[in-house]
């Protein structure tokens, strides 16, 4: 078995599965979307229906379902199937307020896993926001929602590129238009929709919503802000933190010379601009907003050039907290 990192070809959301969606994809991040009206480009996925494709090497052209068949806990670190999912949002309408809920209520209702994410905004047009919760003030939920009052009491935030967000399941949510979007997820397709300003889908029929699931699962009480991070110099740069629960781990590179890679987990990176990937038996050019996978058993693997890499994992918790000392505080998920 000869392992080797694994650049991916996305599977993409568009029309009627994302009305809201626009052209950014592939105007900006120049992705090979099918349509104006593309939301999500599945850059690193196993969702039926959204498999993600090898596009380097000799498995070119295989689904990663596939390359879990091939490789196993070689590829993922992790028995089973793929956990975690990547997605780039393009967001030229608001999305529909909604909610996830977390793996037991997900298990129980819809036989699938639940849905904790975060973003990190790539742009956002002057004044873009976000909906990142809900303030009751006092009142119940479901009365607020069955009055047809819940606009009135959404938390916005005002968002500028790089800003990043943590949503663990059970936080109301929503991107506002005009946001360019990375999002890092639990493996999962489990979303219920409380509200959808009204819009109707392009077949000029309203949406499906999920009220009662998502009072069921909803959070109000979480009134989160955006995750500043912490930074930790290391060999060819620098990394910079952000979140580090029980599903994932998300930091980006401050890449300035060659980077090693720790092995024994899969790494999902993304860099801002081009650069270069090396390991022992070869190596691999990575353009803006490429998506590659680097599996976990894979040795002696270094980023060299000089830009940004956004980069998420399984998590290793008691190593992070290690490395970080009393900054640990600082990442969210990590000493919860």
């Amino acid at each position: 078995m000869k392992l080797y990192p694994l650049l991916m070809a996305p599977s993409f959301r568009h029309g009627e599965e994302t009305p809201w969606g626009g052209h950014m994809l592939r105007d900006t991040l120049m992705k090979d979307a099918p349509e104006d009206v593309t939301g999500e480009s599945l850059e690193i996925s196993t969702l039926p229906g959204h498999e993600s494709m090898v596009a380097n090497g000799e498995h070119a052209g295989k689904s990663l379902s596939r390359m879990i068949e091939l490789w196993g806990s070689e590829l993922t670190g992790t028995e089973g199937e793929m956990p975690l999912l990547l997605k780039l949002l393009d967001s030229q309408q608001a999305l529909s307020v909604q909610v996830h809920p977390g793996d037991a209520y997900a298990a129980e209702h819809e036989g699938k896993r639940g849905k904790t994410e975060a973003w990190i905004i790539l742009n956002a047009e002057p004044g873009a926001k976000i909906v990142y919760g809900v303030d009751t003030r006092g009142e119940a939920l479901a009365d607020i929602v069955a009055g047809g009052r819940i606009e009135d009491y959404l938390r916005w935030k005002v968002v500028r590129p790089g800003d990043v967000y943590y949503i663990p399941s059970g936080m109301l949510h929503a991107l506002g238009e005009g946001v360019l979007c990375y999002e890092i997820q639990q493996s999962s397709d489990v979303t219920y929709r409380f509200y959808d300003w009204g819009r109707m889908g392009l077949n000029g029929q309203p949406r499906e919503l999920h009220v009662q699931k998502g009072l069921d699962v909803c959070r109000p009480e979480l009134d989160l802000d955006r995750i500043e991070g912490t930074t930790a110099l290391c060999k060819g740069g620098s990394r910079t933190y952000y979140i580090s629960d029980t599903n994932f781990e998300l930091c980006r590179l401050n890449l300035s010379g060659t980077m090693p890679l720790e092995s024994g987990r899969m790494l999902f990176l993304t860099p801002m601009s081009q650069c270069a990937l090396r390991w022992a038996d070869g190596e691999l050019t990575l353009n803006p907003f490429d998506s590659v996978l680097v599996p976990a058993a894979l040795q002696s693997v270094a980023l060299v050039g000089e830009t940004k890499v956004l980069m998420s994992s399984l998590p290793d918790r008691p190593r992070l907290i290690e490395e970080l000392g009393y900054r640990a505080e600082n990442v969210a998920g990590l000493l919860d």
